[in-house]
């Protein structure tokens, strides 16, 4: 799962190829990751994941190339939004709280140059707990995370050789934009001349989520018995017994 900086994010209009070429693979060499899938579902993935009996229905690299263009557009509007949509939160929570003026120094320049200085600071901070948050949820679902880095594109949190129920993978994809964004909603709410030093980092996870939206909002167009593989800048959808 990726976290691409605010110039690198993939085009929403993007869907997954479904026409990807049947694939054999050696048996046992992936692992079923997921704690609720029970009963004969299970049985059935796990048989097939234990013969090597499954076949490819979709691969999305999310920084191909030919993604690129799009990429910058829906980070900007993303950064925007987020941008906005903190902003709004925290004025309105100065205002409840009655607070006049920022914490720091008498001067308003150094004051001004300490809030870029620490909002580039909580913007790089917020990178590397993005992908804390996969891996937590990873790691909650059973699985066996790793973190990776990809210059210049993409820090990103994977499971090799694992595969997750297509509602596994979601929430894996999705889960550091709720958490952090709530997060920065209750920090702003409640601590609003805090937060406004931390205002550029919540707004930039919002940007860098989007493509876990992407993918999020592409596999949940993957039958409901897909199984996700994290290929660290996508995904790769397989179903089980392509023979039968």
């Amino acid at each position: 799962m990726s976290i691409p900086p605010q110039s690198n994010m993939p085009d929403m209009s993007e869907i997954p190829n479904t026409d990807a070429p049947d694939t054999r693979y050696a048996p046992n060499s992936l692992r079923l990751v997921s704690l609720l899938l029970r009963g004969r579902g299970r049985r059935r993935a796990v048989a097939a994941l234990h013969s090597g009996n499954l076949r490819t229905i979709a691969q999305t690299d999310l920084l191909a190339p030919a993604r690129l263009p799009g990429l910058a557009r829906d980070s900007l509007t993303l950064l925007v939004a987020g941008g906005a949509f903190f902003a709004i939160v925290n004025i309105l929570a100065w205002d409840i709280h009655g607070v006049a003026a920022l914490p720091g120094p008498d001067s308003t320049f150094v004051r001004l140059f300490l809030l870029v200085v620490a909002n580039l600071v909580a913007y790089s901070i917020m990178l590397p707990l993005h992908e804390a948050v996969h891996a937590l949820t990873i790691l909650l679902l059973g699985g066996r995370p790793r973190f990776g880095l990809r210059l210049p594109l993409a820090a990103y949190c994977t499971a090799p050789g694992q595969v997750f129920t297509r509602r596994g993978y979601i929430a894996v994809a999705l889960a550091p934009l709720v958490v952090l964004t709530v997060v920065g909603v209750v920090i702003t709410a409640l601590w609003p001349q805090w937060a406004t030093w931390l205002w550029f980092g919540f707004a930039g996870n919002i940007s860098g989520a989007v493509g876990d939206l992407v993918t999020a909002s592409e596999v949940r167009r993957l039958p409901s018995g897909a199984l996700i593989a994290d290929d660290e800048t996508g995904y790769t959808a397989y179903v089980a017994g392509a023979s039968e």
